[in-house]
């Protein structure tokens, strides 16, 4: 089985925010992200796990032996669950890291969350919602841990209405509001 997963690098005023890690060692495609925009290791300030699944956080502890100053944040409920060698601290809904607003959004996991950086008005939504072939899909029912709750937070992503989304799982889609809000008019499965 092969998909892509999808690790960000987002330069803020105070510094550089990474947005998950990946499976495994993603150190070298980090750093090629890094030096393009004319930063190293020592410029990242945060690295933010939307939720706790091993294709978001397994790459973790191979960026923090390079970003060694880094404060690691997940949602309150997934922090315990990230196997760090850093302390991971719980970003709780509405907090900022950064200047990323913290949308608390479970049901994949249960402390999943997305991510709002208002000043842009991009949506980083993790594995609440991704894309397949151009179309907006709900995540696998055997990877999400509680559908009503997952489809309640759907809910909610679609009353932010950000300028653009960005997935973990697929590319980014042109009206990916309005695309939500059809995926939303669609039956959810049932469990």
């Amino acid at each position: 089985m092969s998909f892509d997963v999808r690790c960000f690098v987002l330069p803020m005023p105070d510094g550089i925010v990474v947005i998950d890690t990946g499976m495994g060692d993603n150190t070298t495609d980090i750093a090629q992200a890094l030096e393009r925009l004319g930063a190293g290791w020592g410029d990242v300030s945060d690295v933010v796990i939307t939720h706790a699944h091993a294709d978001h956080v397994g790459g973790l502890n191979g960026v923090l032996s390079k970003a060694t100053t880094a404060v690691v944040w997940a949602g309150e409920a997934d922090a315990g669950a990230v196997s760090s060698e850093s302390q991971v601290r719980p970003a709780a809904d509405g907090a900022s890291v950064r200047g990323l607003r913290v949308i608390h959004t479970p049901g994949h996991t249960q402390g999943h969350i997305s991510l709002l950086h208002e000043d842009e008005g991009l949506l980083f939504v993790g594995d609440a919602v991704g894309t397949m072939n151009g179309t907006m899909v709900r995540p696998p029912a055997p990877f999400t841990a509680d559908p009503v709750e997952a489809e309640l937070s759907l809910r909610h992503l679609a009353r932010v209405r950000p300028h653009r989304m960005l997935f973990s799982h697929g590319a980014e889609i042109p009206d990916a509001n309005s695309r939500l809000r059809e995926l939303l008019e669609q039956p959810a499965p049932q469990p």
